[in-house]
């Protein structure tokens, strides 16, 4: 606890507001969360297959058959919205287009995406290296760690939209390779 010098003028009701925020912010709303919809597709160049489901408990299921190897030069987005008036309008909170495979060797070195990836991981047999070669992949009863949540994130419904794909960030001839779109609960 800090103490506050009455020399310097501040009141003691200050004092209090000021260990309240930071014990607000210190000891955050931890969240839990349920996957409530999930969409997969997967271009037909690199699957032959891809099924994504839910559990009854929220959980997410997915099996892919990757028929085409994943090479340098994949690009991810990442795009995270909150549904804003419960009418299926969604604000986006942040967007990340990374280098998938710069990526993965770097296994986003302390940032959320590397607890989010360490997360998936526990759950499946997915690659964490390119090249990433054809073979059956699967994630089994994946759920979000409380702790892989971010603490500043309100309860409520939000969409996890990730678009996998070969090109420019911003060009227009973009090669697709798989999309999933998952629809969560914060509470």
């Amino acid at each position: 606890m800090w103490q506050t010098d009455r020399a310097c003028g501040t009141r003691p009701q200050d004092h209090i507001q000021i260990q309240i925020q930071i014990r607000a912010l210190r000891f955050g709303q931890t969240l839990r969360s349920k996957f409530t919809n999930i969409s997969v597709e997967c271009s037909h160049e690199f699957c032959s297959s891809i099924r994504g489901w839910l559990t009854e408990k929220g959980e997410l299921n997915l099996d892919i058959q990757l028929n085409g190897t994943l090479r340098n030069g994949l690009r991810t987005t990442i795009t995270l919205l909150q549904l804003i008036d419960g009418q299926n309008r969604f604000q986006t909170l942040f967007s990340y287009d990374m280098d998938t495979c710069k990526t993965l060797r770097e296994l986003l070195q302390s940032s959320l995406m590397k607890v989010w990836l360490r997360n998936v991981f526990k759950y499946g047999n997915l690659a964490n290296r390119c090249p990433i070669k054809p073979a059956y992949y699967d994630v089994r009863n994946f759920q979000l760690e409380n702790h892989s949540i971010p603490g500043y994130l309100p309860s409520g419904f939000y969409r996890l939209h990730d678009t996998n794909y070969y090109g420019k960030p911003k060009g227009r001839h973009r090669r697709p390779v798989a999309t999933f779109i998952l629809d969560i609960k914060f509470y």
